[in-house]
């Protein structure tokens, strides 16, 4: 019973981390959308940050992939640049 619990577990840290994986990819790739869409409206992440409420450090941080930004500020820095975020929901075999 303690190995099954114990393959269960290492095979639920791999699915974890294969989301995680799959979330940081699809992250970056938002983000640099807006990062583009950003410097095509001239704005600077100080005037993101400005309409936003987002500080620019975190702002920053964001753009250069250091860290991973929930969906509210994904959505707060796409309104800022009067666009918006969409979400589906897929199959599997369909990504």
């Amino acid at each position: 019973v303690e190995e099954r619990q114990t393959r269960w577990l290492d095979i639920s840290k791999l699915h974890l981390l294969h989301i995680q994986e799959s979330l940081r990819g699809l992250s970056t790739e938002i983000i640099g959308e807006l990062v583009d869409e950003r410097e095509r409206q001239n704005l600077t992440q100080k005037d993101v940050a400005d309409i936003t409420g987002i500080l620019p450090y975190n702002l920053a941080r964001f753009e250069t992939g250091t860290r991973i930004p929930t969906l509210m500020v994904l959505e707060k820095y796409a309104s800022a640049l009067d666009k918006h975020i969409e979400i589906r929901l897929c199959d599997n075999a369909k990504k």
